[in-house]
């Protein structure tokens, strides 16, 4: 759905889900198999989006996705532009557009003059915006922004936990929630540990994706 979905959708999920991996698998899809639609990828800071940039040129050097393209467009997968913070290969070298296939960036980040067919967000709300009503005022605005950034007929998918009742999930549309016991990803006796390592309300809210009303709970 990532990768063929056409609609604005969520995905909120428990952490060790897997979010972020299927994020970077669908953009590196993307990548090949439209290769010139425009991808944002963006998380709450310009260092949080490094790593999957570079999990993302990983992917396109695998053994694996170069058999794919070379099947489907009887050539070698190259990387044209690779740095920390865009990728693009040779599939995309008759865009006159001549921006980067992937590009990622931090909230904080320039968005003046940019436009995209399709914008990932990832993990833009965390603790920050759990005990900071600015910072939950701040990530909103930055979602909004989004909207000026999509091109005619593209999208925004947004992944990733709630931390707060009035952080930016509120905005976002067509959710879609995997909590911990529905996906089987983590034992019971895995989650008992979880759980004695954290406050209530944390727990409830990154592994159950539901809100409970204080940290100062009495009983678990």
């Amino acid at each position: 759905d990532m990768v063929i979905g056409t609609e604005d959708e969520t995905l909120q999920a428990h952490r060790g889900s897997y979010k972020t991996t299927c994020l970077s698998i669908a953009l590196a899809d993307i990548a090949i198999v439209a290769p010139l639609d425009k991808s944002l990828f963006m998380r709450k800071t310009d260092s949080d989006t490094k790593e999957i940039i570079a999990q993302i040129g990983k992917i396109f050097e695998s053994r694996y996705t170069q058999a794919c393209v070379n099947a489907i467009y009887r050539c070698p997968l190259l990387l044209t532009s690779s740095n920390a913070n865009e990728l693009s290969t040779n599939l995309s070298a008759y865009d006159p557009r001549g921006s980067a296939q992937i590009s990622s960036i931090g909230i904080n980040g320039s968005l003046t003059g940019k436009h995209y067919d399709r914008i990932f967000t990832d993990d833009i709300v965390n603790i920050k915006d759990r005990y900071s009503r600015a910072e939950r005022e701040h990530t909103k605005a930055i979602y909004m922004e989004l909207q000026n950034l999509k091109n005619r007929d593209g999208r925004i998918y947004n992944t990733g936990t709630p931390w707060h009742q009035e952080d930016c999930f509120t905005l976002m549309p067509n959710p879609k929630r995997f909590d911990c016991y529905q996906t089987g990803l983590i034992s019971a006796e895995e989650l008992k540990e979880i759980r004695s390592r954290m406050e209530a309300s944390l727990f409830a809210a990154n592994y159950e994706l539901r809100h409970i009303a204080s940290d100062e709970v009495l009983f678990r």
